[in-house]
């Protein structure tokens, strides 16, 4: 009686780990760079578009986006500690 005994292997040959893949696991993840809070915007179109031009000309994202001209001015109306 013959037994197949599964090997470790790839159909190409290369070692195949058994370990789990996914999930949580310690130090895994995005790490975060502050508070989110969610909310709801309104501005004229004509901003939106400026937004959105801007991220589609760029690999911004509209939060990427928003958050910059935030820290600008915060920066700029001298409201935003730098030190840390």
């Amino acid at each position: 009686m013959s037994m197949d005994i599964p090997n470790n292997n790839n159909i190409a040959g290369n070692k195949v780990s058994n370990a789990p893949k996914g999930g949580k696991r310690p130090g895994a993840g995005r790490k975060p760079i502050g508070l989110t809070r969610k909310i709801s915007l309104t501005l004229p179109p004509a901003y939106w578009a400026e937004i959105d031009r801007r991220c589609y000309n760029s690999d911004y994202s509209i939060s990427e986006i928003l958050r910059a001209i935030v820290e600008d001015y915060l920066q700029e109306a001298d409201l935003l500690d730098t030190s840390k």
